[in-house]
C-alpha cells in the first residue's frame, strides 16, 4: 500500500486513472529485476562481489500445514510458499507494485479488459516453460475456490483467456479499482495447469513453481529446507545453497537461537528484547514499516457482543496508549482505525471510542448487562506480546466488570479454535496484503464475500457492506477516500474488533546476512539474500 503523498513512482491509483499502457515505467528488464527496483542496494563484499553459496538459517514462528496458495492464510503458511510459487505483480519493501512474471499490461479505455505480457524465458522448477493457459488456469482456480479465504479479490473478473502463449486477457464484470494489487497477491500465484498432471495430493507433497526456491519434500508442521531453482529466472539467483527453515513457536526461544548463533534470522522479534538486541554486537534489528493492526475481536455469535453497547464499552475501557507502553517499548503506535496510518485512505480523525471509563460504564448500563459478566480472551501462547496485551485488557476490563479469564493455546490449536468460532474473544493480528485497502475492508467487515465473515467476528452491516462495494468500482480516489473514512468512522462507532495498536514487522538477523528486506504486507522474499 502506498499513500499518495510518498510519491514513489506511480500508484495503483494513479495507473487506473491516467490509463497506463504497458509503459516504461512498468515494464522492466524481461530478465533481471535490478536490486534499485526495491528502494534498497544490496550489501556486497569489499571486493565489491556478493558471496555466494552458504546456508541461510531462518527460524520462523509458524509451520505449514499446507502450500496450497488460494487457501494458505487460513490453514498454511504463505512465508514459505511465495518462496515457491510467483504472482504476476508483486509488492516491493518499498511498497510498490512492480511487474514480475509479467512484464506490464496494457488495459481497454473502460477498464474493463486487461491484457498482461508475460516475462519471456520463465521456467519452472522442472524445467517447464510458463505459458499463458498456466496463467489461466491458476487464477480461474484461485478466483472459483469456494473455500479459499482470499478468493473475493478475484470477483470482478468475468473471464480469463489466453492470447498466444504469452499474453494472457482478463475481462472485468466492471472497472474495478484494486485489480491490479489484486493481482499481486499471493493466492494468485502461478502454478502448472492441471498441477502439471499430478494429482493435487502429490502436487503439493513436491510443488512445483516459478520461484527462487523449490521443496522437494517436507511434512507439515515441522523444519523444512528450500533449495535453489535451478530455472529461475534472474540469472544467478538465490544467491545461498539452501534455506533452512526451523519452526519455534516460543519468542523467547528464537532470540535465544539467534544470540546463540544457532539461526541466521529470526522473525516477530518480541518489542522487550529489541534494545538489548541492537546493543549486542554482531546482531542486526531491523523494524520494517508494515500494513498491519493487532485486534481483540468480539464473538457476535454470543449474545453479550451481539449488544453493541457491550462492545462499545469495551472500547471505551481500554486504555491503548498504556498497553502499547507498557509492551511496545517504543516500537508500536497506539490504535484507533482499522487501517493502520501507512495504509492508503487511512483517516486521521477516524471518531474511535477512545479510553474513558466512566463512558464506559454509561455503554455497559446502556446494554443487557449493566452489572457485566464473565467472559474468555484466547491467545497464542507463543506470542508474548498477546499474552501481555490479555493480561492488560483483563485488568481494564475488570473496572467495568467484565470478568475475563485467559485462554492460552500454542499456535496450532489457537487458529484451528477461532476458525470454529470457538472463542469469545481473541487477540491477533490483520495485515493488508496488496497495496489497495480493499483486502483489509473486506476481510474485516464484508460479512457476505470477504471471505472470513468480518475476521471470525460474525458482525454483519449491510449498510457498510454497501459502501465497501461502492469503493471497489469508484473512479475516482478523492471520492474513495471519503467513502474509506466513512467506512472507518461506522467501524469505530461499532466496534466489532479493538484496534490495540500498529505494530512494525521486527526481525533480527546476524551480521552476516545481506539483503534482506521486507514489504508492508510482511512478506519477504529471499533471492537476493545472501550470508558472508
Amino acid at each position: 500500500m502506498e499513500r499518495e503523498d510518498r510519491k514513489r513512482g506511480l500508484t495503483r491509483r494513479k495507473l487506473l486513472v491516467n490509463g497506463a499502457r504497458g509503459s516504461a515505467a512498468l515494464a522492466l528488464s524481461p530478465l533481471l529485476i535490478p536490486d534499485s527496483a526495491f528502494g534498497r542496494t544490496v550489501a556486497r563484499t569489499a571486493s565489491g562481489k556478493i558471496k555466494k553459496g552458504g546456508t541461510l538459517t531462518f527460524a520462523r514462528s509458524v509451520a505449514p500445514t499446507q502450500l496450497d496458495p488460494a487457501n494458505s492464510i487460513v490453514q498454511g503458511d504463505v512465508y514459505t510458499l511465495d518462496k515457491i510459487f510467483e504472482p504476476l505483480y508483486i509488492t516491493s519493501p518499498a511498497g510498490d507494485l512492480l511487474p514480475w512474471l509479467a512484464t506490464g499490461y496494457t488495459t481497454s479505455a473502460n477498464y474493463k479488459t486487461w491484457t498482461f505480457h508475460l516475462r519471456p524465458g520463465v521456467r519452472f522448477n522442472d524445467g517447464t516453460p510458463l505459458t499463458a493457459d498456466d496463467v489461466v488456469w491458476s487464477i480461474n482456480r484461485a478466483a472459483t475456490d469456494k473455500e479459499g479465504p482470499l478468493s473475493f479479490l478475484d470477483s470482478a473478473i468475468k473471464k480469463i483467456s489466453a492470447s498466444g502463449t504469452n499474453a494472457v486477457v482478463f475481462t472485468l464484470a466492471e472497472a474495478w479499482a484494486p485489480f491490479l494489487s489484486d493481482i499481486s497477491v499471493f493466492a494468485n500465484a502461478i502454478m502448472p495447469k492441471n498441477f502439471g498432471g499430478k494429482t493435487e495430493k502429490a502436487f503439493f507433497a513436491s510443488p512445483v513453481g516459478t520461484g527462487p526456491f523449490m521443496l522437494p519434500s517436507w511434512t507439515a508442521d515441522s523444519d523444512l529446507t528450500l533449495k535453489p531453482n535451478p530455472h529461475y529466472w534472474q540469472p544467478g539467483k538465490p544467491y545461498v545453497d539452501e534455506v533452512k527453515i526451523t519452526y519455534v513457536d516460543s519468542d523467547n526461544q528464537r532470540v535465544l537461537q539467534l544470540t546463540g548463533g544457532q539461526v541466521d534470522i529470526i522473525d516477530t522479534v518480541p518489542p522487550a528484547n529489541v534494545a538489548s538486541l541492537k546493543a549486542r554486537s554482531g546482531i542486526q534489528v531491523f523494524e520494517f514499516g508494515s500494513w498491519a493492526v493487532d485486534l481483540l475481536i468480539m464473538n457476535e455469535q454470543l449474545p453479550q457482543f451481539k449488544d453493541v453497547h457491550v462492545r462499545q464499552a469495551i472500547s471505551y475501557a481500554i486504555d491503548r496508549k498504556a498497553l502499547v507502553d507498557a509492551t511496545s517499548f517504543g516500537t508500536a503506535k497506539p490504535g484507533g482505525s482499522f487501517f493502520p496510518p501507512s495504509l492508503q485512505y487511512y483517516d486521521p480523525n477516524t471518531p474511535y471510542l477512545a479510553y474513558d471509563v466512566s463512558s464506559a460504564k454509561q455503554a455497559l448500563a446502556k446494554s443487557k448487562y449493566p452489572k457485566g459478566f464473565a467472559t474468555k480472551v484466547l491467545v497464542d501462547s507463543g506470542n508474548e506480546t498477546y499474552v501481555e496485551f490479555a493480561q492488560i485488557i483483563q485488568a481494564q476490563l475488570g473496572k467495568i466488570n467484565i470478568d475475563v479469564s485467559i485462554n492460552r493455546l500454542d499456535h496450532a490449536a489457537f487458529e484451528s479454535t477461532f476458525q470454529k468460532y470457538d472463542f469469545d474473544m481473541f487477540i491477533d493480528g490483520a495485515t493488508n496484503d496488496i497495496s489497495d485497502p480493499d483486502e483489509m475492508a473486506s476481510f474485516n467487515l464484508d460479512y457476505v464475500d470477504g471471505g472470513s465473515k468480518s475476521f471470525w467476528s460474525s458482525y454483519d452491516n449491510p449498510a457498510l457492506i454497501k459502501l465497501i462495494h461502492e469503493a471497489e468500482v469508484e473512479p475516482s480516489s478523492a471520492k474513495r477516500g471519503q467513502l474509506y473514512a466513512e467506512i472507518q468512522k461506522i467501524a469505530a462507532q461499532d466496534v466489532p474488533f479493538v484496534p490495540l495498536d500498529y505494530p512494525p514487522n521486527i526481525y533480527a538477523t546476524s551480521d552476516n546476512v545481506h539483503g534482506f528486506a521486507v514489504n508492508p504486507g510482511g512478506a519477504y522474499r529471499l533471492e537476493d539474500v545472501w550470508v558472508s
